[in-house]
Order: C-alpha cells, then sequence, then structure tokens
C-alpha cells in the first residue's frame, strides 16, 4: 500500500506544477498540503460533531484515484489497480476491498457535493492526514520512501522526432559553396565586373590632356572642342568607375541572396521533415484509434457513423502525409538546383539550430541602423547613382551634339536620385526596426512554446505513472507522447523562424 501511495503522490505533485491545471479560488479558500506542496480547494471543509468532512470526488481525483457513481445503489466507487473503495451516503460503514470499514460519520451530500471524513482518506492510504483549521490547510504527508522504493524510481525518458536521414552528408556551408561556385547569376555579374573594369582602363586612357590643332576653327572654337573632348572623357570615365564599383556592390548582393536561399532550402526541409514524422507518430494513433472503434462496432458498442467519421479522418491524414512527400520533393529540387546536382539527389543534412535570444537594446538598435546606412551595399549603390548625377551635372557642356541632354534634364535627374537615395534609406531604417520588433515577439513566444512542452512532459508524467497504475489505456499515453512532440515540432519552428529574421537583420540589404 505504502508504494501505491507514493506513485499516487508523484502524480499530484506532477499535476500541481502544471499551471494550466491549477485553477484558481479565493484567498480565503482551504488549501490542500500533499508533502509540502500547496494546491487550493473548491470544496471548503465543514466540522461535525467533531469530525472534519471534505469533498470526496475533489480530494479523490487529485490523488489519481478514479471516481463513480452507481445511479442503481446510490454507492460511490473509487477504484485504483489494487484498491476499491465503496461508500454510500447517509451510511458509516464503507468497504475496502470487500472489507468493511466503520466510519466515524456518515459521508453525507452538502450542496452537491458528497463529504467524507477526513480520517478516513488517512484510512484508505496509509497516509498521514491533518487538518489545520486556524490556517485552512488539510496536510496530507505520506512515509518516507525506503531505499528499495529509491531503487525502483527511474529518470522518465520523453518521446523525441526521430528524423531518418539516407545519402551522402552535407553540411550548410559545404552547400553554399557549390551554390556560389555554380549560380548563373553569379556568374553573370562576374562578367559584368569584367566588362566594367576593360571600360574603366579603355576610359582612363581616352582621357584628352592637351589641345588639338583645328586647321579650319578660330583660335577659340579650337580650344572649346578640346574641352568638349576632355569633358566626355571624364565623364566616360566616372561612368565605368560607377559600372565597376555597381557590379562589385551587384556580386555581394547576389551573394548574400544565394546563402540565405541555400538556409531557406534547409529550413524549410527540416520543417517538412518534422511535419512528416510528426504526422506518421499521428497516424500510429489514429490507426490505434480506429482498430479500437471497429472493434466495439463489430460487437455494437460503437456506431457505424463514428466509425465511418474514423476512417476518414485516418484517408485525410493519409493524404496529407502524401502532400507532405511532394513539398519535400519540391524543396529538395530547389536546392539541388541551387547547388547544381542531379534533382534526384537526396542528400543527409547536417542540421543544427541552437536558439539563441538577440542581445540588442533599443539605443543599439538605433545605432545599428544608423552604421546601415553607410554600410549597406543597397544604400551604397543609391549614393553612388546619386555621386553619378552630381558628375554629370557638374561637367555639364551645351553642345549641339547632345541637344536633348540640357543642364536641366542632369539637375533633374540629380533630384531624382537623392529622393531614391531617401526613400531608401527610410524604408530599409523601417524595415529593420519592424524585423527587430518581430524577433522580440517570436522570442516571447518561444518562451511560452518551451512552456507548453515543459507542461505536456508533466502531463506525460501523471499518464505514464497512470498506465503503470493500469489507470488509463495504452491509447491514452500514447496521445500524451504525441502532446509532447507536437510541442517539440512547436518549439523548433519558432527557433528556425527567430533564426532566419536574425539572419535578415544581420544583412538588411535582403529585406
Amino acid at each position: 500500500m505504502r508504494k501505491h501511495i507514493k506513485k499516487i503522490a508523484s502524480i499530484t505533485l506532477a499535476s500541481l506544477l502544471i499551471s494550466s491545471s491549477v485553477p484558481l479560488y479565493a484567498a480565503q479558500a482551504t488549501t490542500l498540503q500533499i508533502n509540502g506542496i500547496s494546491r487550493s480547494l473548491k470544496v471548503a471543509p465543514i466540522v461535525e460533531d467533531g469530525t472534519t468532512l471534505v469533498g470526496l470526488r475533489e480530494i479523490f481525483e487529485i490523488l489519481g484515484v478514479t471516481v463513480n457513481w452507481d445511479d442503481t445503489t446510490g454507492a460511490i466507487k473509487a477504484k485504483t489497480t489494487d484498491m476499491e473503495l465503496t461508500l454510500i451516503p447517509g451510511t458509516k460503514t464503507a468497504k475496502i476491498n470487500g472489507a468493511p470499514v466503520e466510519l466515524s460519520t456518515a459521508p453525507k451530500q452538502v450542496g452537491g457535493n458528497i463529504m467524507i471524513p477526513l480520517r478516513f482518506v488517512s484510512e484508505a492510504f496509509g497516509a498521514e492526514v491533518k487538518w489545520d483549521a486556524a490556517n485552512n490547510i488539510i496536510s496530507i504527508n505520506t512515509a518516507p520512501q525506503t531505499a528499495t522504493e529509491k531503487q525502483e524510481i527511474k529518470q522518465i525518458e520523453y518521446p523525441t522526432l526521430n528524423i531518418a536521414e539516407e545519402g551522402s552528408k552535407i553540411t550548410y556551408e559545404e552547400a553554399v559553396a557549390k551554390a556560389l561556385k555554380n549560380s548563373l547569376a553569379l556568374k553573370s555579374i562576374e562578367e559584368s565586373i569584367k566588362i566594367a573594369e576593360e571600360s574603366l582602363k579603355h576610359a582612363r586612357s581616352s582621357i584628352v590632356t592637351y589641345r588639338p590643332e583645328v586647321n579650319d576653327y578660330t583660335k577659340e572654337v579650337s580650344y572649346y572642342v578640346a574641352d568638349i573632348g576632355t569633358i566626355s572623357s571624364l565623364l566616360a570615365l566616372t561612368q565605368a568607375d560607377y559600372g565597376v564599383t555597381a557590379a562589385q556592390y551587384q556580386k555581394e548582393i547576389q551573394e548574400g541572396v544565394i546563402k540565405y536561399q541555400v538556409k531557406s532550402a534547409f529550413d524549410s526541409i527540416q520543417k517538412n521533415k518534422m511535419d512528416m514524422e510528426l504526422l506518421n507518430k499521428t497516424l500510429e494513433n489514429a490507426k490505434m484509434q480506429l482498430d479500437v472503434i471497429t472493434q466495439k462496432a463489430n460487437l455494437g458498442l460503437e456506431s457505424d457513423f463514428n466509425k465511418t467519421k474514423e476512417e476518414q479522418n485516418f484517408k485525410e491524414q493519409q493524404k496529407q502525409l502524401e502532400s507532405l512527400k511532394k513539398s519535400l520533393d519540391n524543396e529538395y529540387i530547389k536546392l539541388n538546383r541551387l547547388m547544381n546536382i542531379d534533382e534526384k539527389e537526396r542528400p543527409a543534412l547536417e542540421y543544427t539550430l541552437n536558439f539563441t535570444p538577440l542581445e540588442m537594446s533599443e539605443n543599439e538598435l538605433d545605432a545599428y541602423i544608423e552604421r546601415a546606412m553607410t554600410t549597406d551595399p543597397s544604400i551604397i549603390l543609391k549614393e553612388e547613382a546619386v555621386k553619378q548625377a552630381e558628375y554629370n551635372l557638374h561637367l555639364h557642356v551645351s553642345s549641339q551634339y547632345n541637344p536633348a541632354d540640357s543642364y536641366a534634364v542632369k539637375e533633374s535627374k540629380l533630384k531624382q536620385a537623392r529622393m531614391d537615395a531617401t526613400q531608401a534609406k527610410n524604408e530599409l531604417r523601417d524595415k529593420i526596426r519592424t524585423t527587430y520588433n518581430q524577433i522580440k515577439q517570436i522570442e516571447e513566444q518561444y518562451q511560452v512554446d518551451t512552456s507548453n512542452l515543459q507542461q505536456a512532459k508533466e502531463q506525460y508524467n501523471i499518464l505514464k505513472t497512470q498506465y503503470e497504475l493500469g489507470m488509463v489505456t495504452e491509447l491514452n499515453l500514447k496521445q500524451a507522447e504525441l502532446a509532447i512532440l507536437s510541442a517539440q515540432v512547436t518549439q523548433e519552428k519558432t527557433a528556425i523562424q527567430h533564426a532566419q529574421l536574425v539572419y535578415l537583420l544581420n544583412n538588411p540589404y535582403l529585406l
């Protein structure tokens, strides 16, 4: 009996840790303490003829005892795996495993609650029970564990998702290297850089450094023509220089885009695999549930409607699994194309993710945003466009060769370039701040996910102990396992989303 009490106490202790399952009561509510752990009671004890009476159902259910009401006899039956209690309101005689036990006061109904003597709890479960009327505290203390009982306690192993990986392994860094090496877009930009550098070299060698002889013009006209040639050469030089700078920053941006594409592919594949594994576990439970309902239906204990409904649910989940498989294939195809490998290959991704909160205050964010205004390649490109427009304006010469390219046109182009740069900066500031706020929100969500996972584990602890006591079915335990796995997947997805946003924050030009 004492060993049984230890198991019941473990159920109670675990249940008290689950905040969502602990109701809130008034400040003056009676407190139940089990081995020093407190819990408020809805039903306040009463004292009758010197005997303290407590709410039967509430006390027993907290102790993990199943309580049923027999409408025929009016008896109340409380069951565990090795004990059955029988009480009848208004009758002092109760039964423990069929043996009669005399109660000091008969159980009675008060306000819809069956009240029983507090001492009977002690007699039924072999525990020390005390009632502190002054402080409204009921204390239930079990005897210390023996060495043998301590040896029987084992650390609970919680279920985890086991994602099977086949094929040759590849790290994120290796995938990025392959993608950079085989990117046609990147190769095109590299060719653009070569062209721009060749144009710059030619522009430098073409600058007019002298005034040529002009046989048919006056001296002034000769100087004017020479000046036009010099200015045209300078314009060509600045344009070529801008072309090289722009192409280099475009290459930096494209490399960042490729790295992020590989990261997104890794993340999507991991999420798909987690969803598939979770759905496989769900299908196992659904099949078990379907088998139970089918057996009951064959015995006439379940309706055909419920059986058909369960069959449809099982088939729908099978369809969802097939859909996830196709989605996984699509994600692999995207990754393989980035790396320029066979679309049918399924490399095993070495995927590791550690959730780390972003250490950046609001003040640090402001400083980071201002640094981005001078270091982000997308902003630098806009600023270079402004410089180019300024050069074009400063080196303007009215001539018959470019009548449409007036000073006013160049002045408008400069204004337009400056407005584009200002707008780009304002948009980037907003995007960085929005991303920062999203990261902070996700960090809060991660804490919620962590709490939900812990609650799922604690609920599993209770059901596992009850399963070992024969109080719940294997299906109940499987559902608790599934709840843990589902909470794990949710937490992992939140961590993935957080890592993606942190990556974008560190590379604002991708926003």
